[in-house]
């Protein structure tokens, strides 16, 4: 079973649910652009490399199995894995409970 993947909006906001697991930031909730400039800042100190990183993207080409070299962007962002039921029936289950 493959992990369902979001791509958080520069504009989300994270919680955190354990303080000990925070980093970066000395606060447990933030907007997702707060923590990419924060990460990009500890980083590199050059404010044109930072928003390439973190907004625009840098040039690239990537390489996957069976598909040949692509060229495209990259750029640095977090991604939210949502908790799911492990099949349809378990959320049937919860609901009847």
């Amino acid at each position: 079973m493959s992990e369902k993947k979001i791509l958080l909006n520069r504009d989300d906001v994270v919680s955190i649910n354990n303080y000990e697991d925070k980093i970066i930031l000395s606060h447990v909730t933030f907007q997702v652009k707060e923590f990419v400039e924060d990460l990009m800042k500890q980083i590199d100190k050059s404010e044109e490399r930072r928003e390439k990183w973190g907004q625009k993207g840098v040039e690239c080409e990537i390489l996957s199995p069976n598909t040949g070299w692509k060229k495209g962007k990259i750029r640095i962002t977090l991604e939210f894995i949502p908790e799911e039921p492990e099949s349809i029936l378990d959320d049937i289950r919860q609901t009847i409970s």
